[in-house]
């Protein structure tokens, strides 16, 4: 049986480099640019990683402080909404809030044992308005 595309989504880095995901309808997610196919799920963040079950790809970042790393996500809600209903997407609340997702209930914020960059930080702003700017140190 051959699977049929659901929805596409992108991934821009702060050099502009453009990664393409498709979302199949069998709850696969395929990257031609990187030549993955059959992809359980993805981990939304600045060096986003794939898994599979035989298979863990975690995305390259060059000698540059943000060149590499994730500036943007482009998903759709609706599909957005369909792959965080199936598994297919993994983030964390601080992740949510730096890339701006509706959806705010990220994995850890359910689970309190799950440390959090920003759990103790008084002005949160400020640590995103950098982590933005691809200053992530």
């Amino acid at each position: 049986m051959e699977k049929q595309v659901i929805g596409m989504f992108k991934a821009i880095t702060f050099d502009d480099e453009v990664y393409d995901f498709i979302v199949n309808d069998n709850q696969t997610i395929d990257c031609p640019k990187l030549n993955l196919e059959d992809m359980d799920r993805i981990n939304l963040k600045p060096r986003f990683e794939m898994h599979r079950s035989d298979l863990w790809y975690i995305s390259k970042a060059s000698s540059k402080v943000s060149d590499g790393l994730i500036r943007e996500y482009d998903i759709d809600e609706e599909l957005f909404a369909y792959l965080k209903e199936n598994g297919m997407i993994r983030y964390s609340t601080d992740m949510a809030y730096l890339y701006g997702f509706s959806d705010k209930e990220g994995y850890d914020r359910r689970n309190p044992c799950v440390p959090s960059p920003y759990k103790w930080a008084k002005k949160k702003g400020p640590i995103l308005v950098k982590q933005k700017e691809g200053k992530f140190n």
